[in-house]
């Protein structure tokens, strides 16, 4: 190729998700295709070209093949071109990363092994990868994981001590090989290597380790297994022996286990697939997706129908769903080419902790967990759990963002200019946000930051990506409001220099549906918003949990409504105790008349309630009940997730919570959905009026409510106060008429929807 006499020299700045995701190899075949001569480069904010053409029509034509033949996994979220002094070139070159002053660069998520590379390792004539755990290419592979700093180079990366043989090398500067540039690129001769090791960090094989660890897994072992992100534990998914096992070693009581099936083939054999569920289990992401299950024989046992082998009733309590997981890893995919089973696939860790990345810290805090390690001595540089999906109305909702995810920024259609802003989370399934430039930055899920291992995960997590994304300082630190949350601690005692801001729990809920959603961009109108979830420190100090928020266009948020207040008897202890909660709504239908009436009220718990009798000591409900008389040791709430803790103790189904949610899960699995009816409401404003919706009382009684116009100049003015009480009465009525519970927790979550759906047809 030779360069052109009569051209002009344009050069083309591509800013995205334009690293690590064979953009450069990409650029060069589509120039060389063309016969244009120039260079492309990776730089610290992205992908850098010159280049001669012929003309301004010429190199307009190039950039929209850039954007139309894109390679599948990147981002393209700007280009820009210039003229600038004519450069001769003699052909089209990959050049040396540069390092330009602007140092924002986004970074490709960990992508799922690609169909190319499974052939590769079961290729048996392929003798450099045949059964190779660490097979990769342009197309798949680590990313985030093993990135240490920008821009992407091998050297920036965990894979610098591997040092390419001559074979891969090859591969790696021929711009027909798909390893063209491929960092993480390898083979048995120069890449990581696997390893078995006992409990005790012991050699037990190093040669045919894959096929040793499935056969101990097959012998009811548990193993302990380094992936992308960390490591995960795996049984055998159809051995209840092995499985509660592993639920006690793991402290994981009842929390459901996620499943990896060997392809869409097995999963479709146990559980209900639509396209959408299907298309999201194949997607370079490769997350967790909770699927319905198919078929049932016996107490929540699901079975591939054509082999009569089960799931494991202990993979999966009392849940209609189960997290299903393909292989997304080399070593994944070599697993199931010794076994034919499900297999549990969870995270690494003891639960609440964060999940264990190196060799020596996995054998140390798994080891009483896991029998079996296959290890290896690729490191990672960032911890990343699975991401966990559920489809909803045909879309994508994720429960879990982590693994083939974040870091993928959120783009806003504002622009905060040269500042950078922080917002750190919560105590509880944290995850922090960085907002530079027009992107929302969102952290994979750090977890509970209960314990020291956690909350130095946050901070190192936090530390790493103020250094991926070239962010030296912080200007604004938005945090809880809530006093004693780690996150909020941090947040306040970091960052001498920026302005702090503390925001209300919910609102920062509710403002994070607004700012995904876009809905101050699409429309100037009043929003209203619900936020309803367990525990949230209010602007009053009590404890929220059922709000009602009324948001002007200038984001000025007015609460209007929530349950009545009730009290949480011994504080934090009735959170993991339902029956507390429970007690305590019991106990508000019989305060007027309790002192006088002990002697009925004991025996109406009793009566009804056998948990009570059998489980609880007539002493600790005469504690419970004088804490709720006198308020001792007795936060004031408005939790709906209290709400549901109550009623789920009520109907029998949770008494005490093993993880969070657990009751509110149960209560929700056992509804029946054929169920429309719903409770009456008892709403009142803040000076006791009734307020009326066009639900209100029995659904043959419809009362008139009152017209939109007249409501929106009260609202700001007046609460909706619920009484959740008034519904738990009618909840007891039921079960005295012997109403079955799949009609009740049916009648309850109806009830839910009626006053969302008719508080908003009045606002």
């Amino acid at each position: 190729m030779s360069g052109i006499r009569n051209f002009n020299t344009y050069s083309i700045n591509i800013k995205g998700i334009v690293q690590g995701v064979g953009f450069r190899p990409f650029i060069w075949q589509l120039f060389n295709k063309f016969k244009i001569c120039g260079m492309v480069t990776n730089t610290t904010e992205g992908v850098y070209i010159e280049a001669n053409f012929k003309d301004r029509r010429e190199l307009l034509k190039l950039i929209e093949g850039i954007k139309r033949k894109k390679p599948a996994p990147s981002l393209i979220e700007t280009v820009e071109y210039f003229r600038i002094a004519d450069k001769i070139f003699s052909d089209f070159t990959i050049a040396k990363s540069l390092e330009t002053d602007e140092k924002f660069q986004l970074v490709s998520p960990d992508i799922a092994t690609c169909r190319m590379c499974i052939s590769d390792i079961n290729d048996a004539d392929n003798s450099r990868r045949f059964g190779y755990a660490f097979t990769n290419c342009t197309n798949c592979g680590p990313r985030f994981t093993i990135i240490k700093s920008m821009p992407y180079d091998r050297h920036s990366t965990t894979m610098k001590k591997f040092r390419m043989c001559p074979e891969c090398l090859a591969e790696y500067n021929d711009p027909e090989d798909r390893r063209f540039h491929a960092q993480p690129n390898a083979c048995k001769k120069c890449g990581p290597c696997l390893v078995l090791v006992d409990a005790k960090g012991t050699v037990v094989d190093f040669k045919d380790s894959i096929a040793s660890a499935c056969s101990l897994i097959k012998k009811g072992r548990i193993l302990g297994l380094k992936s992308l992100g960390g490591f995960q534990i795996a049984c055998d998914a159809t051995s209840g022996r092995t499985v509660a096992k592993l639920r006690k070693r793991k402290n994981r009581p009842s929390k459901p286990f996620a499943v990896m099936f060997k392809d869409i083939e097995m999963i479709k054999k146990y559980l209900k697939v639509s396209p959408e569920e299907e298309r999201s289990l194949l997607s370079p992401a490769a997350p967790i997706v909770l699927l319905k299950k198919k078929n049932s024989t016996g107490e929540n046992t699901v079975h591939d129908a054509a082999s009569n082998i089960p799931l494991s009733g202990q993979v999966s309590f009392y849940n209609n769903y189960e997290g299903a997981i393909l292989p997304y890893t080399p070593i994944h995919h070599l697993l199931f080419k010794y076994i034919s089973i499900p297999l549990v696939m969870t995270s690494g860790n003891i639960s609440e902790e964060p999940i264990a990345s190196g060799n020596n810290e996995a054998l140390d805090r798994l080891k009483d967990i896991c029998d079996f390690f296959l290890i290896h001595d690729r490191d990672i540089n960032s911890k990343y759990d699975d991401s966990v999906l559920k489809i909803i109305s045909n879309k994508e909702m994720a429960i879990r963002r982590a693994r083939g995810m974040a870091p993928y920024p959120l783009k806003l259609d504002i622009d905060i200019g040269g500042r950078v802003v922080l917002a750190a989370g919560a105590q509880e399934k944290n995850t922090f946000c960085l907002l530079v430039k027009n992107y929302a930055i969102v952290s994979q899920h750090i977890g509970d930051l209960d314990s020291p291992e956690s909350y130095r995960f946050f901070k190192d997590t936090l530390d790493n990506y103020m250094k991926l994304f070239g962010i030296s300082n912080i200007d604004i630190v938005a945090y809880d409001k809530h006093p004693d949350y780690m996150s909020s601690r941090f947040a306040a005692s970091s960052f001498k220099k920026a302005r702090k801001i503390a925001v209300q729990h919910h609102s920062a809920h509710i403002a994070g549906v607004i700012a995904e959603n876009r809905l101050l961009e699409k429309d100037a109108k009043n929003i209203l918003g619900f936020s309803w979830d367990g525990t949230g420190f209010g602007d009053d100090g009590k404890v929220w949990g059922s709000e009602i928020f009324l948001i002007s266009p200038g984001m000025d948020f007015t609460r209007i409504g929530h349950l009545k207040e009730k009290l949480l008897p011994g504080g934090d202890a009735a959170i993991k105790r339902p029956y507390r909660m429970a007690l305590a709504y019991l106990y508000s239908l019989w305060l007027e008349n309790y002192s006088r009436y002990y002697k009925e009220f004991m025996g109406f718990v009793n009566d009804c309630f056998p948990f009570y009798k059998k489980n609880v000591s007539s002493s600790e409900i005469e504690i419970l009940c004088s804490q709720l008389k006198t308020g001792y040791n007795s936060p004031v709430t408005t939790s709906m997730g209290r709400f549901f803790d109550a009623v789920s103790s009520i109907l029998n189904l949770a008494h005490i919570s093993t993880y969070e949610g657990e009751a509110a899960i149960r209560l929700e699995m056992a509804a029946d959905m054929e169920i429309k009816k719903s409770y009456d409401l008892k709403i009142t404003d803040s000076a006791g009026n009734p307020v009326y919706l066009s639900w209100h009382c029995r659904d043959t009684d419809r009362l008139k409510s009152p017209g939109k116009e007249s409501f929106a100049k009260k609202a700001g003015k007046t609460y909706f106060e619920i009484n959740d009480s008034f519904i738990i009465n009618q909840v007891i009525e039921d079960i005295k008429k012997g109403t079955c519970t799949e009609v009740i927790s049916a009648k309850f979550h109806n009830t839910l929807v009626k006053i969302i759906t008719g508080i908003s047809l009045m606002i």
